[in-house]
């Protein structure tokens, strides 16, 4: 099975490299820009190739690798008098196999669960990926073939769930980042050092994501847990009135997971208190 790369993307690179760890055969790269196409062949030690025709001859697999918005187009316009004996898929999280307009032997969506930053140093990282695999059956077919190959486990996704486990990944990854940077913010904002600051989250946040994944319903700490509304009002009094909103929306996130766990006595109080300060 030979693979190619319409896309010189992060990913793209990435799983080029995983993939020629595990012995699979990459044929190369082509992308409009021809500098990155080069650059991602010579990272791979593949072929670079100057049109997209030339690519998909050379190739049995075709992965769209390159940004959402543009894999519709692209499918769409993409010729070869060989393409319908072709299969072709794409990494998108969000974006189903349909994505993939041109007439060919099958599609499928392939997204490896990780960030990826197209280094050599990402091919440890993908090693303890999930990925997710979603297609019609000769593209499922073909992509079971790779992900045999390279051994990593992987969720089979129906259309509809797509939006949502990409949602749910995006919450875990971006969205993660973003409140670590708030906690960083608030830190800068008493005159601590970025050294400093990293060397509190760092240890915090992991262990923190340690105990999630050992026991979600019991690991909460802290004055929500507790139901310490004494603390958490100092803790809203201290915010600049932009970020008030953000503080409650947490708690109300945080509470829900105390419901879950059965404290309702907590989650009452945490309940009462949003709506104090809320009115």
């Amino acid at each position: 099975m030979k693979i190619g790369f319409y896309g010189a993307s992060k990913a793209g690179i990435s799983l080029a490299l995983y993939f020629k760890e595990h012995g699979l055969e990459i044929t190369g790269f082509y992308n409009r820009t021809y500098e990155k196409a080069t650059k991602a062949s010579s990272m791979t030690k593949t072929q670079v190739f100057e049109n997209p025709e030339d690519l998909v001859e050379a190739s049995d697999v075709i992965f769209i690798a390159i940004s959402d918005t543009f894999i519709e187009e692209v499918s769409k316009n993409l010729y070869s008098p060989y393409l319908s004996q072709k299969v072709l898929g794409h990494l998108s999280g969000a974006l189903t196999s349909d994505a993939i307009k041109a007439k060919c032997k099958g599609k499928f969506s392939l997204h490896p669960i990780q960030t990826l930053r197209g280094q050599p140093e990402d091919v440890q990282l993908l090693k303890k990926a999930v990925f997710s695999l979603e297609g019609d059956d000769e593209g499922k077919k073909i992509a079971k073939i790779i992900l045999q190959k390279i051994g990593n486990k992987y969720i089979e996704l129906k259309k509809e769930d797509k939006v949502v486990y990409h949602l749910a990944a995006t919450v875990a990854s971006n969205y993660l980042i973003a409140l670590l940077n708030f906690s960083y913010l608030l830190y800068k904002k008493i005159g601590l050092e970025d050294e400093v600051i990293f060397s509190i989250i760092k240890p915090l946040s992991s262990a923190s994501l340690e105990n999630f994944s050992k026991d979600r319903l019991n690991c909460l700490t802290g004055p929500a847990a507790r139901g310490d509304v004494l603390t958490l009002q100092k803790h809203y009094n201290a915010l600049p009135d932009e970020k008030k909103t953000t503080f409650l929306e947490l708690l109300k996130l945080a509470a829900d997971l105390i419901l879950e766990k059965g404290d309702e006595d907590v989650y009452k109080k945490l309940q009462q208190f949003i709506n104090y300060v809320r009115w």
